[in-house]
């Protein structure tokens, strides 16, 4: 996804291979070297899908921390839009989520694909909001072999783990 937060994390070291700690209220932004940017996606072909009515506002992935959130629940996504007309695409599995007003209201979200993007974004995104909405510095990380980890609020709190 399109990430428009980079949040620093400071890490205590807790035993052998294993970290926790909280991401930093200070955002952190680094220019991708020309050799290391990622390859250029494929064309994306938007095509019909699955449609519902959604109630979550599509508008809450403008904002700097939800994107975050989005992006934990289907890391493998891209996001372009904006407002209530979000177009999620994953470009390895093709899977698709397009958000749009509702005629009465509202809004709704057309699916298609293996992987239901908004199916994972919208609660993300609804347990992040019943919250309080709280910045990248409520958020946590807890790192081990078995993997990482991300939570709000305390180790014991919603959370995503993240791909490895």
């Amino acid at each position: 996804m399109a990430v428009s937060a980079s949040p620093s994390v400071l890490l205590d070291v807790t035993g052998p291979g294993e970290a926790t700690g909280r991401f930093l209220a200070d955002q952190a932004s680094f220019m991708i070297a020309r050799p290391h940017d990622r390859p250029p996606l494929p064309a994306l072909d938007l095509l019909p899908g699955e449609e519902r009515a959604t109630h979550m506002d599509p508008a809450a992935l403008d904002d700097r921390t939800g994107g975050w959130v989005a992006q934990l629940a289907a890391p493998a996504a891209v996001r372009t839009g904006v407002g209530e007309r979000q177009i999620l695409w994953d470009p390895a599995s093709g899977s698709q989520a397009r958000t749009a007003p509702a005629p009465g209201g509202g809004w709704t979200v057309a699916q298609r694909g293996p992987v239901r993007l908004w199916d994972r974004v919208e609660p993300a995104l609804q347990r992040w909001q019943a919250a309080g909405a709280p910045p990248q510095d409520a958020f946590g990380i807890t790192v081990s072999a078995a993997g990482q980890r991300v939570w709000l609020g305390t180790e014991d709190g919603p959370g995503w783990d993240l791909p490895i």
